[in-house]
């Protein structure tokens, strides 16, 4: 008798081949999956009498706590979320509107409850600053406040320092309560509680001795639905190591602060030698569960990173297309060889969420890029967390390659100096003893400012409740959004940064808008500055002005004196610039120096009620240590009071120019010619004011923006542009497109149409960016422009979106 042939176990095998072909699902993320944190009155409040109260919100929730009484003063869920962008706008009264719940830390002792009372008592040590930043980014903030003091009813004090960690993910938030005795204390426990909220953890339920030199803990964990607790474990993670033969590595859960830590290997390599160097580990989550399960990952190098200062993290599929899922980056290169701090660095945080629904798998991988990414210096914008430096608040470090940083901001202007801080020309011989020595950090050669207004009382007005959203971090290009207001209410700034990926020249692209809210008088008000008040220590001679058309003047720089040497500069013409250069080196032959410039690339402002086409600009006097200048953006000489509805409006390009042939490295060819024959003077700047002031055709898909480039497809997923003009790699971005596969970007050139493949790894050269909202993909490309002749190339490009069934 014949057996039957086994039709079922046949049909089992085809589906399993298919399910092992089939591609990465679509991220299930949530729009309301993003996390802020921010001083509600500033850094520096807006008076002494203001309370000290930190801010975190979500897409699901807020929180507001005074960090000085250890007093929490808000906490509840919020509905109707905005999305990431404009909720980074908002007041502070979405948070102070919610609920008022207690927090009580206590140290129960013999039965005799002592009562957290207070924190942040010392601030004189720079170092062990008690309210401190540790992670900050789209998806968590970690804060801590130190020296926290416990009293009795009768007022006596606890020999013993508390410590208060808070972690916030977008559904979930931790209270992580620490105690280091400083004597023995018998039969104590630790008790931490949130009035109306019940606790899921287990408290000590036994009495014990505390003896000096431990710490013990006790935490509390907080959602907006009391069920969602469960969310956040059940799932079956398991990574493994692409390059070392599918090592496995290992994962654990912290039950305290919800995410699973993945602990990747430590590699030595030499970015010489390896430019192109990526990391490449396999995720795979399994949800074996009836209900959605939200992942967060941390990504994480604990105690050894090498080449830190430039990090792309990225989610792929297994094709090794990105996927579009954010990775944050937080990092800390900062500690004191005898001084060890808690969360003193080094180490790397790459911080992500993956929600898997019911019964099904996600898989796709973690991959890590450094110097380079499809050949390209890889840009990257970066949390750097500063304990271990000392003031440990919010520092953000862009980096174009990795061996040093390019720019840095300082939201708060936490160190007093200036928002945009140390600034480094790109690929020119580095710091230090050795003349040539490439793949190294540059000389620093900041600052800068955004808005600077004194008001009529000539009392500056920084900006307060200041919040970060982290848009883009890299690799191909990084948008990352600024936004508080004046602490006198009376201008809001939204303030974008962005840094693309490129091998020529640093440069940095600065939006700004700001909106009067109410009748300003002022005594000083500048727009943007190169060269801020408190961070212009960079010296240099010569200064001259003019647009894409060429020169207007040039002149002999008068330094110091803080006050105005030249006011009233009408800044007409296409693509207005300045050039500050005949640098004066302070690195004493130790590595090259740079010059600076700025170009105006867009303006659009209404100012005392009245249009202003064009832009003014000033010169002003520094002694920020040496003498030297600056040049800012500046409302009319006329001008000194704005009124409700005023706003400027602009697109402003930062550049850091080589001042010569010899001192650039890198391999742009029509960057060396020109600096070997205009090195060191104004016609650098010129060349990139006017080779970048693309002259743009749409023919299919609609034209958002002109520079960086932004194309929204056409109904069909396609775009079709000329451009003429550019300079180096110019980033173009096309939004709207429907996957994250099987796009292709052609080149139509003087009669040759070719493929754009710029990849090492395969699939390794463009950036996806995806938009829960829409449940559509940005892709952004760097196009190499260069002409034979500067600025005068003209291209076709063709992008056409194909995604795979």
């Amino acid at each position: 008798m014949k057996k039957a042939f086994p039709y079922s176990a046949l049909l089992f095998l085809i589906g399993l081949v298919f399910l092992l072909d089939l591609p990465c699902k679509e991220p299930q993320l949530a729009a309301g999956d993003y996390t802020f944190m921010w001083w509600a009155h500033g850094w520096r409040g807006r008076s002494p009498h203001d309370e000290k109260v930190l801010c975190i919100q979500t897409g699901h929730y807020g929180m507001a706590i005074d960090v000085e009484k250890v007093a929490l003063l808000n906490l509840g869920p919020i509905s109707n979320a905005m999305s990431y962008s404009d909720a980074s706008q908002q007041g502070n009264e979405v948070i102070f509107n919610l609920p008022s719940p207690d927090l009580t830390l206590i140290v129960s002792v013999d039965g005799e409850d002592f009562h957290c009372v207070r924190g942040t008592v010392d601030q004189s040590d720079r170092l062990d600053f008690p309210v401190r930043i540790i992670d900050s980014g789209r998806y968590v903030q970690r804060a801590d406040i130190l020296q926290l003091t416990f009293k009795n009813k009768s007022g006596e004090q606890l020999e013993a320092e508390g410590r208060l960690e808070i972690t916030a993910l977008p559904e979930r938030l931790s209270f992580l309560f620490e105690l280091s005795p400083k004597v023995e204390i018998a039969n104590a426990r630790l008790s931490i509680e949130v009035s109306g909220h019940n606790c899921p953890t287990d408290k000590m339920k036994e009495p014990q001795n505390l003896e000096p030199g431990r710490t013990y803990s006790e935490f509390f964990v907080w959602t907006p639905e009391p069920d969602d607790i469960e969310r956040f474990s059940g799932a079956e993670i398991s990574v493994s190591n692409l390059n070392k033969e599918n090592e496995t590595l290992p994962i654990q859960y912290d039950a305290i602060r919800g995410w699973c830590h993945i602990s990747l290997p430590f590699e030595a390599w030499q970015i010489g030698d390896e430019p192109d160097h990526l990391d490449r580990f396999t995720v795979t989550i399994n949800n074996p569960t009836g209900q959605m399960k939200v992942c967060p990952l941390l990504f994480a190098l604990d105690e050894r990173v090498w080449n830190i200062t430039g990090m792309s993290p990225m989610m792929r599929d297994r094709d090794g297309n990105p996927l579009g899922i954010p990775v944050q980056i937080s990092k800390n290169w900062h500690s004191q060889k005898d001084r060890p701090l808690l969360y003193d660095g080094p180490w790397f945080h790459g911080f992500t969420l993956i929600r898997v629904p019911p019964h099904e798998e996600w898989c796709g991988e973690f991959d890590l890029a450094y110097a380079r990414w499809g050949g390209v210096p890889a840009a990257s914008h970066a949390q750097l967390c500063l304990i271990g430096w000392g003031v440990n608040q919010l520092w953000d470090q862009v980096a174009i390659g990795s061996w040093g940083e390019s720019i840095c901001y300082d939201p708060d202007v936490n160190l007093n100096r200036s928002m945009i801080d140390d600034v480094r020309p790109l690929m020119v011989s580095g710091m230090g003893d050795n003349p040539r020595q490439k793949w190294s950090w540059t000389n620093n050669v900041g600052g800068g400012d955004f808005l600077v207004y004194f008001d009529e009382r000539n009392e500056k007005q920084f900006l307060t409740r200041m919040r970060t959203a982290y848009l883009r971090c890299g690799p191909n290009l990084t948008e990352v959004i600024y936004s508080g207001v004046t602490a006198d209410g009376a201008i809001q700034a939204q303030i974008a940064v962005s840094t693309p990926r490129c091998d020529d020249i640093n440069r940095a692209y600065h939006h700004i808008r700001y909106d009067v809210l109410k009748p300003v008088p002022f005594e000083r008000l500048a727009f943007y500055q190169l060269g801020a008040d408190n961070y212009n220590d960079h010296q240099f001679t010569t200064m001259a002005r003019g647009n894409a058309d060429g020169l207007k003047e040039e002149w002999n720089v008068q330094q110091g004196g803080k006050r105005y040497h030249k006011q009233g500069l009408l800044c007409d013409g296409v693509a207005p610039w300045f050039s500050l250069h005949d640098a004066i080196s302070r690195a004493r032959g130790q590595g090259a120096w740079a010059n600076r410039g700025m170009v105006v690339r867009s303006w659009k402002a209404r100012l005392g009620r009245k249009d202003i086409p064009v832009p003014y600009a000033s010169v002003f006097g520094t002694e920020n240590g040496p003498p030297s200048a600056n040049v800012e953006l500046s409302p009319p000489p006329e001008l000194n009071r704005l009124e409700p509805g005023d706003f400027v409006e602009a697109d402003i390009e930062l550049l850091v120019m080589p001042i010569s042939a010899d001192d650039y490295y890198g391999p742009n060819e029509p960057l060396r010619r020109h600096l070997a024959e205009y090195g060191n003077t104004w016609q650098p700047v010129h060349r990139q004011a006017a080779g970048n002031q693309l002259k743009l055709v749409v023919d299919r898909g609609r034209l958002v923006r002109g520079y960086p480039v932004v194309i929204e497809v056409g109904a069909n997923g396609d775009a079709e542009l000329q451009i003429e003009g550019g300079l180096g790699y110019v980033p173009i971005r096309f939004e709207g497109v429907a996957g994250i596969s099987g796009q292709q970007l052609w080149m139509e050139c003087e009669g040759d149409r070719r493929l754009i493949d710029q990849s090492v790894h395969g699939h390794d050269f463009w950036q996806t960016d995806f938009n829960p909202a829409s449940r559509r993909y940005a892709i952004t490309y760097n196009v190499l422009l260069d002409a034979k002749k500067d600025g005068e190339g003209k291209v076709r490009l063709v992008f056409e979106s194909k995604p795979k069934p």
